[in-house]
């Protein structure tokens, strides 16, 4: 979409498209940047890929860019917010990131409403409950529809949407990249589980701590996710 061409696979189906985190070197208005295409959230069973994967693998690739980290975008479809939205929010902006890198809201599946911005204010609250506050949101058409004469129905609100995106991240993204911790960063995690293990105490780390109770996980979750990161070796 803002590439100009399909440099990313799409799809309608149950199965959908992104396995593995892709890199693609576009220009937003003016300004060369590199954006990343991820694994997504929530696929379910019959979806691309567990949840806690995916987690791992976006947490790998954050740890592993060499230039930093320069703002955090989630993409959603209109109009539910799906119960890992919040989770995952908290995750990778207040724990991994430690509110250290803007986080924004795209939001799709608008083709059909009369005002697209009009649904963020519309639905604003519903996402501060979740204590979601984005630094920035853009209401989108992502898909240009059926073809209609020399074009698509959507042509123009797809341009505009493009346009939107590249406003939003020029508008928020950090001039200065931040580099997200190491591995390092559960070590206090996994001293409790084995402390636990060893002498059957209730003690939990600093890192679980955040996990169990920003992130709304269960021990068992935060544990198992957390060991997930670990043993990616970042």
């Amino acid at each position: 979409m803002l590439s100009g061409w399909n440099a990313a696979a799409i799809s309608n189906g149950t199965d959908g498209c992104t396995f593995q985190s892709r890199g693609f070197d576009v220009d937003v208005l003016g300004q060369p940047m590199t954006l990343w295409d991820t694994a997504g959230f929530d696929e379910g069973e019959t979806g691309r890929i567990p949840n806690s994967e995916a987690l791992v693998q976006l947490y790998t690739l954050l740890r592993t860019l060499s230039d930093g980290v320069s703002l955090l975008m989630f993409v959603m479809r209109a109009p539910r917010i799906k119960s890992s939205i919040p989770e995952n929010w908290k995750l990778f902006r207040e724990v991994i990131c430690q509110c250290q890198v803007p986080a924004v809201i795209v939001i799709t599946g608008l083709e059909q409403e009369e005002n697209r911005n009009q649904w963020w204010w519309d639905n604003q609250e519903r996402f501060q409950d979740y204590g979601i506050f984005p630094a920035g949101h853009a209401c989108v058409t992502a898909t240009k529809g059926k073809a209609r004469g020399t074009g698509f129905i959507f042509d123009e609100e797809y341009r505009q949407s493009t346009q939107d995106i590249k406003k939003l991240i020029r508008s928020t993204a950090l001039v200065s990249p931040w580099r997200v911790p190491g591995a390092e960063w559960f070590k206090d995690t996994f001293i409790a589980v084995l402390v636990r293990k060893i002498f059957g105490k209730d003690i939990a780390g600093g890192a679980l701590k955040q996990l169990v109770s920003v992130c709304n996980m269960s021990e068992a979750d935060a544990t198992d996710l957390a060991k997930r990161m670990r043993d990616a070796g970042v």
